[in-house]
Formats: C-alpha cells, structure tokens, sequence
C-alpha cells in the first residue's frame, strides 16, 4: 500500500464518520508523521489520562519519594461498583500492582486510589514539566459531579505522541523505569479498538485505552516486522448514536487495520 492510499482511505474514513475524530500516526523507524487529522484537538481524555497518572507515579518512584514495592492502602469505601480486582477482602496492595491495574484493565478503583497518594498537583506538574498543553487531570474516576461543574480530564493525540515518543527514546525517568511503564502497557487487556480487526499476533503495542459513553480512545506505540509507530485515535460519536455497538470503536478498528496493513506492506 502506497501512503497517499492510506491518507485518501484514512480521510474518507474520517470525513463520512459523522463523529469528531482526531488521528496522529508517527512512523519512529523512519522518523516520519504519516497521517495527522486535528492532531492538536483538545479531547476528553477518559482514561487516557491514566499514562500520565503512570509516569508521573514512576518519577515520585525515580526520586525516591515511593516505592514500588510499598503497600499502598485501598479503602473499603474507595471501591467503585465496576472493578474486577478489588471485589475480594484484600486491603493492601503494592504499589506496583495499582499502576498495573490501573493500566491492563483501566481499574478505576485502582486510579483513585493513586491519585490520592500522588495529589492531582503532581500530575499535573508532571504534565507541564512535559509541556503537554492540553492535557490535565481535573477530576477523579466516576466524579460526574465535576463533569457537571466543568471539570474534566483532558488531552490531544499530539501531546499523547510527546509522552509515548519519549518514553520509546528513553528520554524521561530512568531507561529502567521507561522499561517498566511500556512493560506494564504492553499488557494492556483491551482489544476492542486498534486490535479490532488485527488477528497477526506479531503486531504488539504499547497502549492505553479510554472509553466513556460515545467516547472511544487508543494511544500507544505499535511494533510490527522491526517497525515501530504511534497510533492515536481520538473519537467522539454523535449523540444520535447507540452506546451498545459504538462506531467509534469499530472506526479505530479499521483505522489502525489499515495502518498495519500499510507496515505490513499488504
């Protein structure tokens, strides 16, 4: 496949969604941005915004100001309705094991939990120490009353490409540490968006996803025959759409479907 194809299928794709998209893929092995569609687009970030809370939990880490193996407290009344992990009477957890289920199964228990031991300054701090300008934490996990006051978390693919270009170059934390976030990202456990329609098992990634009612995200590095890129998509359905088969998610699908198969050389 020929990148103009990929670009006339990717707008096409785009324009007659009926949905407000926002794509940034970056070809790393080549040093090359191949699509960009308002890559530079304020999005709701839904859980997304949880690489941030990673990282910036990762540099407390690399200060020593935590540790990975401490014991971090989660409290009863802290449970949310939707986890899968801390539905049995266990307490304490490594530090360690929140950030990962944080990640692997977007738990929003775990997420909480976190943002109160780090503080939403911090996170914050951390993501202008990284000048990402649109994104910022405002609001703990299923707080929809700060929704209804105007408060959100936000991003944009492209300061969503900055993070994960620095993390695959090593650039922030400690190498180790870098190894350690994209490890535990690796396992992300959500293959309902870019590994939609991808059954090649030598495609691996290093993502997050999000997803809030007619909201759908996918961001991470993609590795593919010693190529590796970002892959960023960002949609927003229509409020005429349905939540129980969204577009958006079969939309990321044949999106990032189409950028492997380009990597791939199909």
């Amino acid at each position: 496949m020929k990148l103009r194809n990929l670009r006339d299928y990717a707008e096409n794709e785009i324009n007659n969604s009926n949905a407000n998209v926002s794509l940034l893929v970056h070809d790393f092995t080549r040093s090359q941005t191949l699509l960009s569609f308002h890559a530079e687009q304020k999005v709701v970030a839904a859980s997304t915004i949880k690489t941030l809370i990673l990282l910036a939990a990762l540099e407390k880490v690399q200060k020593s100001e935590l540790e990975l193996s401490q014991m971090v407290t989660v409290p009863a009344l802290e449970i949310l309705p939707d986890t899968r992990v801390f539905d049995r009477d266990v307490r304490e957890y490594r530090l360690e094991e929140l950030l990962t289920w944080m990640i692997i199964t977007s738990d929003n228990t775990a997420t909480n939990v976190l943002i109160d031991l780090l503080g939403m300054d911090a996170v914050n701090a951390y993501c202008r120490k990284l000048k990402l300008e649109s994104t910022v934490l405002e609001r703990k996990m299923h707080d929809w009353g700060a929704i209804e006051q105007g408060r959100n978390n936000y991003t944009s693919a492209i300061n969503q490409l900055t993070v994960f270009a620095a993390l695959h170059r090593r650039t922030i934390l400690t190498p180790k540490l870098c190894d350690r976030a994209l490890g535990i990202l690796k396992r992300q456990r959500d293959y309902s968006l870019a590994f939609r329609y991808i059954a090649d098992e030598s495609l691996t990634a290093a993502h997050k996803t999000g997803g809030l009612d007619r909201l759908n995200h996918d961001s991470g590095l993609f590795y593919l025959d010693g190529n590796v890129y970002y892959f960023g998509c960002f949609v927003s359905e229509s409020m005429d759409d349905t939540k129980e088969n969204p577009v958006s998610k079969k939309l990321i699908g044949r999106l990032s479907r189409e950028v492997y198969e380009y990597f791939k050389g199909v």
